[in-house]
């Protein structure tokens, strides 16, 4: 039994520094205003203030994936981000496959956010 607890723990912060360094190196393309980042929003419509509204709560949702009893929050701050950047392409007629990395983080994000589901209960009064 340990040994499996073991192994979970392990998964469980290896998922979460990936997805962090995912959303980190995101937010600091965004917060940087890369080329790539501005001509994105611009192309989705979006003024450039949101750019950096979507940086900090990348920075804001990363960091909450390593404070204890806050993961799962982290975890669907992102996962709304994703969901609206999958919208945003699929709105800006791109095809599916521009989508789908926006897509696979959303999904690793709501299984964490599942599998930590007994945090969100703990904080309600």
């Amino acid at each position: 039994m340990p040994a499996t607890s073991t192994r979970r723990g392990l998964g469980d912060r290896a998922l979460r520094l990936l997805l962090a360094t995912v959303f980190v190196v995101a937010a600091g393309m965004k917060l940087t205003a890369s080329d790539f980042e501005v001509q994105n929003f611009a192309r989705f419509g979006y003024a450039s203030w949101f750019m950096y509204a979507v940086g900090f709560t990348q920075l804001l949702g990363a960091g909450l994936l390593w404070i204890r009893g806050y993961v799962a929050y982290g975890a669907i701050v992102l996962a709304a981000l994703m969901a609206g950047g999958v919208a945003s392409h699929l709105r800006a007629g791109d095809p599916v496959v521009m989508a789908a990395p926006a897509l696979g983080l959303l999904v690793l994000l709501v299984g964490l956010a599942v599998n930590r589901r007994d945090e969100l209960s703990s904080r309600r009064g």
